[in-house]
């Protein structure tokens, strides 16, 4: 072997021996020191635990013979699983609350999920996890020190004004009893009696938080379900009312296929209705998760206070499996609303910019358009432009075709004849749009005078018509008429130009796109 390599051997082994050394100093017992090695570790307070002749719990703090505790520092008051209480009772600054539970055994003997229940709301659906908390809390508590014996730090230490006070009985037919006072100073936790003594004991604050939960925190608060699929999703009437609504607003889909707008207004006038608008409004009725719960089973007076005995919106949806009826308060100044089920027991509150439907109204509801047929849906259209009437045939044929794999492929194809002139289909698909993307700049339904100085009758291939004419309002406004229903003022500049466009586009010469 070389040399320096027996040299490595050496120096490792002395190394082992020496650390060897060190452990054996460490762990050895000092001379004349007979301590146990356990005696490093804290055994926790001496007590003891018991149950008095009412079927009580009680805790014993064990004192010297001066009345000190020796070893002032951590216990256990209460050793129980959630799966053998029968009752809680909680008393709290918000009220009181009883929760019954049941733990089902199978036949096979093992216990299943713990039921919970309030009593009293029996047919309310909970805050899932709500009533586990307080459950887990009531089966077992450990503190960390005693604060007093005897109780003379009980203003102190909040006991004037408990924040709750808490029997639970178990499946043994014994009970505990939990008083829940203050905070101590630096979050260091959370003060509480136990039993009928006036012991103070530190106990971890979120060891008995779920003490203080109030009634309304109970309840869950889903206030409806989503639709279980795509098909029960979409509704077939939405009907709006109430004091924001002097007259029923009542959104249909559209599905005359000659109209781009998904939604149409069939009241208090028919109107196709915005898009953005009315995605808001449907969007914002299934599935919806409130904020808080407010309150529970509200009377008469109640629910005048919160604004829903006559509602600031009342509204009904109907969908193919559940028909949906909401009322609302009108937004408070942060902005909340009260919501709940019509004819409901629950009142949830909810921020005003989660239910959009709660500020709508006609006139936002309205579509920003004049009007904004398909071409697809257009079989002639007659412009006139105060002076000269212009007539547009338009066909629309789609040809399908299969590629080298298999897939299929649709082509629309758009011709349009001006009398006997084929007009180039860009250059009046531009046209088109100009016309059909006119936007309003308000929903007044002031009525016209004079003449038309700009008509445009759609004809369409199932044989209706609709008539769009623009009147002169005075100042830099036209207003607007659709089948002879005034539907808003809109601005000149664009309109004015069409009177123009339509000259030049029967040339079959090109016009620009107002939206460039």
């Amino acid at each position: 072997m070389k040399k320096n390599v027996k040299l490595l051997i050496i120096i490792a082994a002395a190394a082992v021996v020496l650390v060897g050394v060190m452990l054996l100093l460490i762990f050895l017992p000092k001379s004349g020191d007979n301590a146990d090695p356990m005696d490093g570790i804290d055994p926790g307070i001496d007590m003891s635990t018991s149950v008095d002749g009412n079927g009580m719990h009680q805790a014993t703090i064990k004192t010297n013979d001066k009345g000190e505790i020796e070893n002032n520092s951590y216990g256990t008051l209460i050793d129980y699983v959630p799966a053998k209480i029968s009752t809680i009772n909680v008393e709290n600054t918000s009220g009181t609350l009883d929760i019954k539970s049941e733990t089902p055994v199978d036949d096979n003997g093992k216990t299943e999920k713990t039921i919970y229940t309030l009593v009293g709301f029996e047919d309310f659906d909970l805050q899932t996890g709500y009533s586990d908390a307080i459950a887990n809390d009531a089966a077992a508590l450990d503190f960390s020190k005693v604060i007093s014996l005897d109780g003379a730090k009980s203003s102190e230490c909040g006991f004037d004004n408990p924040k709750a006070t808490v029997l639970v009985t178990y499946t043994d037919n014994t009970k505990a009893k939990f008083i829940v006072g203050g905070d101590a100073p630096s979050s260091a936790g959370t003060y509480v009696k136990f039993g009928t003594s006036d012991t103070i004991y530190l106990v971890a604050s979120d060891a008995v938080d779920s003490f203080s939960y109030s009634l309304t925190d109970m309840f869950s608060k889903a206030i409806n379900d989503a639709a279980s699929d795509t098909d029960n999703s979409q509704f077939s009437k939405i009907t709006l009312s109430g004091k924001n609504f002097p007259q029923a607003v009542v959104l249909e889909p559209n599905n005359d296929g000659k109209n781009s707008a998904a939604t149409v207004i069939t009241s208090p006038n028919k109107a196709y209705a915005s898009e953005d608008a009315s995605s808001k409004v449907s969007g914002a009725i299934r599935g919806l998760y409130a904020k808080s719960v407010k309150m529970v089973k509200p009377s008469d007076a109640q629910l005048k206070e919160l604004g829903l005995a006559d509602p600031y919106v009342t509204l009904e949806a109907v969908y193919p499996d559940t028909t949906i009826n909401l009322i609302a308060s009108q937004p408070d100044g942060s902005g909340n609303v009260n919501i709940m089920e019509k004819g409901g027991k629950v009142v949830y509150s909810m921020a005003s910019a989660n239910l959009p439907w709660v500020d709508m109204s006609y006139e936002k509801l309205s579509s920003e358009y004049v009007l904004h047929p398909l071409m697809t849906a257009v079989s002639t259209l007659t412009v006139n432009n105060g002076s000269d009437t212009y007539t547009f045939d338009i066909g629309t044929k789609e040809t399908a075709t299969t590629n080298e794999d298999g897939e299929e492929s649709t082509t629309t194809t758009t011709s349009v004849m001006y009398g006997d002139s084929e007009i180039n289909s860009s250059y009046f698909s531009t046209f088109f749009q100009n016309l059909t993307l006119l936007k309003k700049s308000d929903t007044s339904s002031d009525k016209p005078s004079g003449k038309a100085v700009f008509t445009a009758e759609y004809k369409y291939t199932d044989g209706s018509t609709d008539t769009v004419k623009f009147y002169d309002a005075g100042g830099n406004k036209y207003l607007a008429e659709v089948n002879g229903i005034s539907v808003g003022h809109l601005y000149k500049t664009n309109p004015s130009k069409l009177i123009e466009q339509v000259k030049t586009v029967a040339n079959n010469k090109e016009v620009s796109d107002f939206a460039i």
